[in-house]
């Protein structure tokens, strides 16, 4: 087990944690699993007709999202992807290189979008807003550089909806809720739909998405946070008894029976 102090909950400080690469690889371990493929899709389908639109890709980070969008778009369409992170926004130019997909990616804080009002046709953002300090602001940033009738979608997790297999329910149930509460926005997928309603959007769709998790992506995703934790003491739990917590899990892996799910709202919109 990792004992690194990197881990999910950190995306917004990419350029300042200790391995920025470890963000990197994060995400393309999740953009591998199918569900995320279907959420790519809804997102997609949630953005309308993207032929020849010109789209925004909000948090973009290696760019393989961004990528998929300008196919969908076409020659006379053009994707543009922000990140906060110049290591994540280099690690996108770098895969894109040599491309003739009409795509550009450069650095931007959602809170503050270098964009005129109405600028774009569609604008997305992937698992961005739980991150956000200010999500309210970054909400608005959104809607206000989409154009008038113009679509957002956002997916976001609901951190709460963490569901683990495991014979500890009540030792299992505190760490969900150690890791759901870690996070800045954790319950900010069902609260999607109230703050686009906020926000005068029209048209709202909600689809929801669960992700099974396999042991290594359950591992990255929760095991540095709650070694961290119970190193500093805010956990609460020996590391003895943060092992025996892991152990049946492990033990589940190797019969094939480990079980572990998160669950999120894709959600849609015209402004």
């Amino acid at each position: 087990m990792t004992t690194s102090s990197v881990d999910v909950a950190q995306f917004t400080v990419v350029d300042g944690a200790p391995d920025s690469a470890w963000f990197i690889n994060f995400m393309d371990v999740a953009n591998a699993l199918p569900e995320y493929a279907k959420i790519r899709r809804t997102l997609a389908d949630g953005l309308g007709d993207l032929h020849g639109r010109n789209i925004l890709d909000v948090g973009c980070g290696t760019g393989d999202d961004a990528r998929e969008l300008a196919e969908m778009v076409g020659p006379g369409g053009q994707v543009t992807g922000t990140d906060v992170s110049a290591a994540m926004v280099d690690e996108a130019q770098r895969r894109s290189a040599g491309s003739a997909l009409p795509v550009t990616f450069r650095v931007d804080d959602v809170r503050n979008l270098a964009a005129a009002d109405g600028t774009f046709d569609a604008v997305r953002a992937k698992l961005v807003l739980m991150h956000c300090a200010d999500i309210d602001a970054a909400a608005r940033e959104l809607v206000r550089v989409t154009r008038s009738g113009g679509r957002i979608a956002v997916f976001d997790y609901d951190f709460d909806l963490t569901t683990v297999d495991h014979p500890d329910r009540d030792t299992t149930r505190e760490l969900v809720r150690f890791c759901s509460d870690s996070h800045p926005n954790n319950w900010s997928g069902r609260q999607l739909a109230r703050r686009f309603l906020d926000l005068g959007l029209r048209d709202i769709t909600v689809v929801p998405h669960t992700v099974v998790m396999p042991l290594s992506f359950f591992q990255i995703s929760v095991g540095n946070r709650l070694a961290s934790a119970q190193a500093d003491g805010s956990l609460g739990m020996s590391a003895t008894e943060l092992a025996a917590w892991w152990a049946p899990l492990h033990e589940a892996e190797s019969q094939g029976r480990f079980f572990a799910s998160l669950t999120g709202f894709a959600v849609s919109a015209t402004r």
